[in-house]
């Protein structure tokens, strides 16, 4: 991607390097794992994709967070307030040249989400308010529990913030092979994405049914219609933003890579050697192409409506 015009968000919580928000003491986030300097790298990468993209039952993490993409707030009584931390990017906090231009293209595409989801709500005569970018290492505090390197990227709805940890990026790259930096502006938009779906009442409808249904699992689950849009909703974005014009040979390759890399059943059988469809709570490879490309080609967002969708 060519960044030099699209402009940088300032709506970013940098606690890296312990800037902004201690640990309150067990705030459900589920166990640490080690990921750096370890061997059995690419099956801890396995097990981390699978908690982010495919489900908590894995580890038995982050099952308060809607298989930990969009979170639902889970308090179990050791969360601290969050400390107030300044808005954009310390450049302080860079340990290298390549967590730089990471980090600087991490405010690039949150900055691109913004412009696009600003236009598009004031069209239709709504105001949007952007999330906020919460970048981290090691592990910090969120309503939603303990966000940490294990667990991925997330939206936690409780305080409209997404939670990452940069280093997820090296290990997806290195564990299921999604590569590229438009690879790692996909994950970025599909949690814009869930902020979105918060901010329209998608989310919290959406939660409401699950808790009903009692369960939030299976290849036609809710669940899975909430990442599916999610996912339909960066390919908007992908189209549509300042970003297309930002677009070279082979990004969206990259974006559909890293959609292919994170299906549940590729996961689950890289995982555990076969796929298990009542556990699904993201959806497979195939669908999670198709409904990225649907969101880029169609460019209307009721196309994305998945909820309506008989075939997912």
């Amino acid at each position: 991607m060519r960044l030099d015009d699209i402009r940088r968000s300032s709506n970013i919580e940098d606690r890296r390097g312990g800037g902004g928000g201690g640990l309150g003491g067990g705030s459900g986030g589920g166990p640490r794992m080690p990921l750096r300097g370890r061997g059995g790298i690419a099956m801890i990468v396995v097990v981390l994709l699978l908690v982010f993209f495919g489900g908590g039952d894995t580890m038995g993490t982050l099952m308060s967070i809607l298989g930990a993409g969009s979170g639902a707030p889970s308090q179990s009584g050791g969360f601290q307030p969050e400390a107030a931390a300044p808005k954009g990017l310390d450049q302080n906090a860079n340990t290298s040249r390549s967590e730089a231009e990471t980090a600087d293209r991490v405010a690039a595409v949150l900055g691109s989400t913004e412009d696009f989801w600003t236009a598009h709500f004031s069209k239709n005569g709504a105001t949007y308010t952007p999330a906020t970018l919460v970048l981290f290492d090691d592990q910090t505090d969120s309503p939603c529990g303990t966000a940490s390197a294990s667990t991925g990227p997330f939206y936690c709805p409780s305080n409209k913030k997404i939670y990452l940890d940069m280093s997820f990026f090296e290990e997806m790259d290195r564990g299921l092979g999604a590569k590229g930096d438009f690879a790692q502006a996909y994950v970025i938009a599909h949690e814009v994405a869930h902020h979105v779906q918060d901010v329209t009442g998608i989310l919290p409808k959406a939660n409401r049914a699950m808790r009903q249904q009692g369960q939030n699992k299976g290849a036609d689950s809710i669940a899975v219609r909430i990442e599916l849009q999610a996912d339909c909703y960066a390919g908007l974005w992908a189209a549509q933003s300042n970003i297309a014009q930002a677009l070279e040979p082979g990004d969206m390759e990259e974006a559909l890579g890293a959609a292919s890399a994170v299906g549940d059943d590729r996961l689950q059988k890289r995982a555990q050697g076969f796929a298990v469809p009542d556990s699904f709570t993201h959806g497979t490879s195939a669908q999670r192409m198709a409904w990225f490309k649907k969101g880029f080609e169609s460019g209307d967002l009721r196309g994305c409506d998945t909820f309506s969708a008989r075939d997912l």
